[in-house]
């Protein structure tokens, strides 16, 4: 088995493979069949127990001739094939990012934008608030996974992912990838924002709080979203949402001021109006299914990550000085302390509450900050990327060295076996996410400390989730010979077309088994590699969502910027 990148890779930098035997290697041309001279050199990393199999490294980084290969064993074995080109990844970005316009809840998406993918609008109708009142219209936002549902905190995260991008390296978004707003004079990546944005707004009560999501009480089968039977609930407002809403707010606030004041100006006020929601609600608001429901939590019993995150953009963006045509805000203002040093006060209890507390919900053997579970990361790259330093230096020495401690930790995870900054307990639901997530983090640390071995171990985490792993597959459909097929994604299940949309990351292995279908097939004695079914019944390995595209979007628009 030889396994790589089926995507490709960038002419100057580190080139890898990953085989399960010794032997001699050659690259061959694929356009004349050739064999190449380039040396490959093999390394052997030892056994690795998240893959069941001893690991050799095969380098090959001196080839930066552009064009298309593969490699080739002795033995006969061959690779996937793979391209070298400074573009390389122009086209997943562009997909990852195009997938979204798939998810869009409450519109027809047509065939001159999605080709064979079209559909009716769907879920036109109105929600039903599950504390009572009357029914209200709430369309717009994206469909958050393989179901219907619409999540305020993911939808939040997979905004805030790609206005990051787009503030800290806008460069990389100059391409338009055919969706209606396309040539309007506003980047692609922030049309299909914006309609994430007005849904988001819409979730919003009066005193500033955010509604947790809209689902049904149930998982409607595997039919169009058109064709869903179930009645549409408004589930009631929690902190973990209403912090994640304020914090991508005051993102939008910025980016989209040059677009669209008015609406940058809205967004500001509604950011502040959260946040005065949180500092009036200290305790959280842990929220789970009322009984009868089955449709995702997102429940989140620690919410000081989402807290410090909010009040780490409001203590960059909410600026007096900036604000002064609003004066209702500026007459809201405590007497005698400004809204920053409030903010920053808000900001260090929190996060002094996150250091001596903060539990490993899920198993992971390091944090990445970066996933709606934990965004303490995202409150880290708001101050550090702040250009005004809104914080004192030493809170900036903080974020830094949170933001670090993590990079670091995941570089030294990469020194034997499979290049990849993921052990055993990584394998979790969504471990493509950790995966990608973890590139995010080792992105930062890069800016920030413009050393190469951060950017190259950011590449081994997008090489892993293109095809160097341990189930030779690419888990991006439509990129990469062995491209995984049959995503849980109730659209793609339904639509009766053979092809599934390109651009759908799936879940990736999951060691819990936490699907009938996987538990029929495999065991807990599998590798955590292998733990994976490409199969649509397989919810807990294969499934689909917003926010793992939007995590591995950032990665791949940094290295095609």
């Amino acid at each position: 088995m030889i396994v790589t990148d089926e995507i490709g890779f960038l002419p100057k930098a580190g080139k890898y493979a990953v085989s399960d035997k010794t032997g001699s290697y050659y690259i061959v041309n694929d356009n004349n069949r050739q064999k190449t001279d380039t040396a490959v050199r093999i390394t052997d990393r030892g056994y690795d127990e998240t893959a069941g199999h001893q690991v050799y490294l095969l380098d090959f980084s001196s080839l930066e001739e552009p064009g298309i290969y593969h490699i080739e064993s002795d033995e006969g074995e061959t690779s996937a094939s793979f391209k070298i080109e400074p573009g390389v990844y122009k086209s997943l970005k562009n997909s990852l990012l195009k997938f979204l316009y798939f998810q869009r809840c409450g519109m027809a998406l047509e065939e001159k934008y999605t080709g064979p993918y079209s559909r009716p609008a769907c879920h036109m109708g109105k929600v039903t608030p599950l504390d009572g009142g009357e029914k209200i219209s709430m369309p717009g936002g994206w469909h958050d996974a393989g179901d219907y549902g619409r999540y305020v905190s993911a939808g939040a995260l997979a905004v805030a992912h790609m206005l990051y991008a787009y503030e800290i390296f806008p460069e990389a978004f100059s391409e338009t990838v055919n969706i209606p707003e396309s040539g309007n004079g506003i980047p692609d990546l922030l049309n299909e924002c914006r309609y994430e944005l007005d849904f988001l707004c819409l979730m919003q009560d009066e005193d500033g709080g955010l509604h947790h999501k809209i689902t049904s009480r149930t998982f409607c089968g595997f039919v169009m979203p058109d064709e869903d039977p179930e009645d549409m609930l408004l589930f009631p407002v929690t902190s973990m949402s209403t912090a994640d809403f304020a914090a991508v707010m005051c993102i939008a606030s910025r980016v989209y001021e040059k677009f669209d004041p008015a609406f940058a100006r809205d967004c500001m006020h509604r950011a502040y109006l959260a946040g005065q929601w949180l500092l009036s609600h200290p305790d959280n608001t842990d929220f789970h299914n009322p009984e009868g429901c089955n449709t995702g939590e997102y429940t989140d019993p620690f919410d000081r990550d989402e807290r410090m995150w909010a009040y780490a953009e409001l203590m960059r963006t909410d600026r007096e000085i900036k604000n002064e045509a609003d004066r209702s805000i500026q007459a809201s203002a405590k007497q005698g302390k400004s809204r920053q040093d409030i903010y920053k006060e808000a900001f260090i209890k929190a996060a002094d509450e996150y250091d001596s507390s903060h539990p490993h919900y899920d198993g992971r053997s390091v944090d990445d900050g970066f996933g709606w579970i934990d965004v303490s990361s995202m409150a880290a790259i708001a101050l550090l990327f702040d250009p005004e330093k809104s914080a004192d230096d030493k809170l900036i020495s903080r974020m830094e060295a949170l933001i670090m401690e993590r990079a670091d930790a995941f570089i030294d995870m990469q020194d034997k076996g499979y290049p990849v900054s993921m052990k055993s307990e990584d394998y979790i639901w969504g471990s493509n996410m950790v995966a990608s997530n973890r590139a995010d983090v080792l992105i930062a640390a890069a800016i920030m400390k413009g050393e190469k071995k951060y950017e190259q171990a950011a590449l081994n985490q997008i090489h892993y989730i293109l095809g160097m792993n341990a189930m030779n597959i690419s888990y991006v459909t439509g990129f990469g010979d062995h491209a995984f097929k049959n995503p849980h994604n109730r659209v793609t299940v339904a639509d009766g077309i053979d092809k599934p949309i390109p651009g759908e990351v799936s879940g990736g292995p999951c060691t819990l088994l936490a699907d009938e279908k996987i538990q029929e097939i495999l065991d807990k004695n599998t590798p955590p590699q292998k733990c994976y079914l490409d199969d649509h019944l397989s919810y807990s390995t294969n499934e689909i969502t917003i926010y793992w595209n939007s995590s591995l979007l950032f990665a791949a628009a940094y290295f095609d910027r």
